[in-house]
């Protein structure tokens, strides 16, 4: 009898979640179109942030066009998640949150491919206090300047952090 409540239990969540969500959770060609990738938590997140720049060569800081962008971040064991983009004119940008459950960090690992170029992988922090760089950033190009880090603008339930990716050409 407690097996069939739990089930049915679960089963009235996960519809209430699917159907009450603020972000779509079935399949959609509409987010590869655009340059926006949503990794908001399922639950309402009390703050948000966003993380919005271009993809550009190292060497000309030109965007690169025809950049593919795969970010996949794990909040918990079972469930990771993870989107891909094409990019349009070079630009993206990365929405989340940080859900009323306390928890105030978050590590995305981010995956760009382009013809003509290193393949990158390399990881972003997302804190209340905005958006840090990993160390490996260095490990993909030793020339990197400190001055590309992000920039981390903050107001009272939003941060919102510009950062360009630097591609090494092959």
């Amino acid at each position: 009898m407690k097996r069939r409540q739990f089930v049915k239990s679960t089963a009235i969540f996960t519809t209430g979640t699917l159907v009450f969500s603020e972000t779509e959770i079935h399949a959609s060609t509409s987010e590869k179109e655009s340059n926006i990738l949503d990794l908001k938590p399922l639950v309402n997140s009390k703050e948000k942030i966003s993380i919005y720049g271009f993809i550009k060569d190292f060497e000309t800081l030109q965007p690169i066009t025809n950049a593919k962008l795969n970010v996949s971040v794990k909040r918990n064991r079972f469930f990771p998640t993870y989107r891909e983009l094409n990019s349009k004119k070079g630009s993206y940008t990365i929405n989340s949150g940080f859900t009323n459950s306390g928890k105030i960090s978050e590590k995305l690992e981010v995956q760009i491919t382009a013809d003509g170029y290193k393949k990158y992988k390399g990881y972003l922090y997302l804190t209340k206090n905005g958006c840090n760089l990993h160390s490996s950033e260095w490990d993909y190009n030793p020339k990197f300047n400190p001055d590309y880090c992000p920039k981390n603008n903050k107001s009272s339930d939003e941060i919102t952090s510009k950062f360009n990716f630097h591609l090494i050409r092959e």
